[in-house]
Parts: C-alpha cells; structure tokens; sequence
C-alpha cells in the first residue's frame, strides 16, 4: 500500500486523526477558580522535554478540552511543535485558528515537501516494490547480511539509507502508519547482518518505531506474531542494559524509554504484566528517583490500579517515601498515609483530592473511577488488618461514602474477594475472623534479602583472601 504517491490531501490531516483516536472523552469545562486550583496538580511542563513533539499533540488536545489553560496559548504552543514538523496544512488551519494569516515561507514549504516525498519516495521505489511482495520479502530474510541482500535484489546500499530517510519524511508528515511498516522493514533487513554493531542510525529507527506505535496505539497483539509498543520497549530496555554509552547517556535514554512507557500502561485497553513489572523495576524506580521524580505519581497510580502488583507495594512505598522530598503530590501522599502513617483520615482527604490530579492528567483522566474504588478497597483491607470489629459507619467515613451505600459495597467486597467475615446489621459492623499469618509468606520475608546477603558475605571473603595474599607476599 506504501507504492501509492503521498498527495497534497492525503498528508493534510494525517497525524491528526491517528492522535485523535488516541484522545479519550472530552472532559467538563473548568472555571477559572476550578483551573487556578488544578493547575497546580498538572505535570505536562515536566513531562513534555522527555517526549517527541508528536508524543506532545494528545496531551496538549486533551489540556485544552478541559480549558486549564487559555485556547490561544495552547494554540501557540501547537503552532510551535508544527514548525519543525511537515504537517503544513494543520500549521496553517492553525494560524487561521488564532487570527493570523499564514505566512508566504509556509505555503512555499508546503510545495518543497511534496517535493521531498516524491524524491525520496523515487529513490526507493526498487526497495519499495520488493517489500510490496511477499515471497521477496521471505527471500530477504534468508539474507545472512546487508551485502548479500543488496547483490540478491541487484540494490544500491544508499537504498538502505533512503528508506530511512523516507520514513522519517512520513513520519513528520504525520503518517505514522506507513512510517512505522517502513521501519519495521528496514529494522528486519538491518538485523540479518547480526555481525555489524548496531549503529546509531538503527538506534534512531527502533525509537521511531515505537513512536509509530504509540501513536497508531498499536498496543494489542491483534495477529500472531505481530509486533507491539510493548516489544520495542523490551527491545530498547536490552539495548541500554549491553550498551557502551556513557552511564549519563543511559540514564537519559532510560528516562526518555519510562516516559513513553506510560502511553501503552494508561491509554491501552489491556496492560501488559511484563510492561508493569520493567516499569516498577529497581532499574527503573533508580532512574526515576536520579532524574524523573515526577513518575512517581505514575508508580503510585499502578500500585493502585493494578491489583496483581500488591506483592510490590511494601517496597515501592519505601522508595516512594525516601523521595517525598523530590516529589509529593496527593496520589504519593495517599500511600504514605495509608501505608506508613496508617492515617485512614489523610488517606481519605488526599483520595479525594486524587480526584483533582486524575482530572487534569492525560494519562489518568480514565482511570478515576476504577481508582477510587481500587482505593477504598485499600483502606478497607489495611483497616480490616488491624481491627476485629469495624464499625460500618466509621468505615463509610474513611472511605466517604454514606452508611447505607458503605454496607452495600463490603457486603459486596465480601462476596467477591471471598473475604473470612460477616456482617452484624443490628450492631452496624464488620466482624472479621483472625487468619494465622502464612507460614509460606513469613519465610518469604524473612529470605527474601538472602540472595543479596550472600553476594554480600561472598564478596567480603574474597576481598579479605586478597588481601592475606597481599600481606603474605
């Protein structure tokens, strides 16, 4: 489908729809009073140096739909990312948006980039007509390099070249589709010669894939085999572990890598485990602590909306409390309450003002719903641990909810989690029978730092042995 010329029309509103798909709901218009109080829970400003432009579109749709800023600065702000992209014709509706006219350097620029894809698509035409077929495209996997794929197909190397070129053309036009199949190709030919290091043009084009992906929302695996945002992140994460950059370097790319991560963790029908778990690493949570620790409102956001990370929250709240003092915003402060001050009062009030960041976050606007009740059903389970009786009217406070609805909803949580208790209507409480502790996880506890002790001691000995050799030569 790539063989079919890009016209005027076609590149006009690319982009565009692709990111438009990736929106979610518009939400309710603030007012002034309303937006002078969220902003201040907002993050866009601290995010968006770790994100490509076209990352950025989406998020700044979506702060305009909930008017947290005005129309026009927004506008302005697009209007800046499009200057150093080629979709000409949405730079130009822009500058119709906001009452200017388009200047004439802009209307000559759009002539130069069609004259650009029609160029670069010419170059690549051979290469292009070769991928358009499918037992070509057999055959060139069992190319064993570069050389022998070129000498096969009777192609100039610079081909290679222009297909990346002609990729990134696609991709400023906001093409994303096409631009995204033309990489995964080129990536393929690139990776049958195993034998050449990987260069830092091949680098570029696998963080282009995944901004393609991103972008086309390709999250699921929808055909066997296919390949997800979720593969090239893995990819880039192997990348920066066998690396020989320099460690500064590592660590931007790393926190560039977490950043896009949160697109297929938030706005993807279904969450990958091994998605979560890379995110909630050690590794991760570092780099999150050295250089991004305004993430931590996302490492919160997935210890309460993912259920199965609970074996995780322990030591995740530590980490997020040795980082109060880099970053402390209502969903960090909500664990720490709940989980290291076992104040169920904080925790209630910072739930609800939970509320107001997920309002006027990108990523969490969503999730709201399924967050508050993930919520309460954390202050239910942790006041549960260390009360026999509760009473139904205390717990309603705690999760601010009235009496009634309170009974309905543990009456319901009961059933559901299968939970060792009962309710005594006449007294209006929660009775909870005592469960031992499990013996399984109290060895779990108490062994799971002997891996690491025993490196410990290991190195220890090994250390003093080297140093009896020293003093008895």
């Amino acid at each position: 489908f790539w063989l079919k010329a890009q016209s005027c029309q076609e590149f006009k509103s690319c982009g565009r729809t692709d990111m438009a798909e990736g929106g979610e709901a518009k939400a309710t218009p603030l007012t002034l009073e309303q937006a002078n109080e969220l902003v201040h829970y907002d993050i866009s400003l601290k995010m968006v140096p770790f994100l490509d432009r076209h990352l950025i579109f989406p998020i700044f749709n979506f702060l305009q739909e909930t008017q947290l800023y005005k129309k026009d600065d927004i506008n302005r702000a697009q209007l800046s990312l499009l200057a150093e992209t080629n979709m000409i014709d949405w730079a130009m509706e822009m500058h119709s948006t906001i009452g200017e006219e388009a200047p004439t350097s802009l209307v000559n620029r759009r002539d130069e980039v069609v004259h650009q894809l029609e160029e670069s698509r010419s170059r690549v035409l051979p290469l292009l007509e070769i991928l358009e077929e499918e037992e070509k495209v057999q055959k060139i996997s069992q190319c064993k390099s570069i050389e022998e794929l070129c000498e096969t197909f009777d192609l100039e190397m610079s081909v290679m070249d222009g297909l990346v070129q002609y990729a990134k053309l696609q991709y400023d036009c906001g093409n994303y589709t096409l631009s995204g199949e033309l990489l995964k190709h080129y990536r393929v030919m690139m990776a049958q010669d195993s034998d050449r290091p990987m260069t830092s043009k091949q680098v570029s084009c696998i963080w282009g894939s995944l901004a393609s992906f991103i972008l086309n929302r390709e999250f699921d695996e929808n055909t066997e085999g296919a390949e997800r945002a979720a593969d090239v992140i893995f990819k880039i994460n192997d990348f920066l572990d066998n690396t020989k950059m320099s460690k500064k370097e590592v660590l931007l790319q790393r926190t560039w890598l977490l950043h896009w991560t949160l697109f297929p963790i938030f706005t993807a029908d279904k969450v990958e485990g091994k998605l979560l778990d890379f995110f909630l690493n050690e590794k991760s949570t570092s780099a999150i602590s050295l250089s991004c620790p305004h993430l931590f409102r996302y490492v919160g956001a997935c210890l309460i909306l993912q259920k199965r990370l609970k074996h995780l929250m322990k030591d995740t709240v530590w980490v997020i409390q040795h980082e109060m003092s880099s970053y402390s915003d209502p969903i960090t402060r909500f664990l720490l309450a709940l989980y290291v001050d076992m104040d169920f009062d904080e925790a209630q009030m910072e739930l609800q003002k939970c509320e107001k960041v997920c309002k006027v976050d990108y990523f969490l606007q969503k999730h709201w719903t399924e967050f508050q009740e993930n919520a309460r059903l954390l202050i239910f389970e942790t006041y549960c641990r260390i009360h026999q009786c509760i009473n139904i009217s205390m717990i309603a406070s705690k999760l601010n909810m009235a009496p009634e609805e309170a009974e309905v909803w543990i009456v319901k949580l009961i059933q559901n989690a299968k939970l060792d208790a009962r309710i005594d209507s006449e007294k209006g409480r929660v009775v909870m029978s005592k469960v031992p502790p499990s013996v399984y996880q109290q060895v779990i506890e108490k062994t799971k730092n002997l891996s690491f002790r025993s490196t410990m001691m290991l190195s220890n000995l090994e250390k003093r042995e080297k140093e009896l050799k020293q003093l008895a030569q």
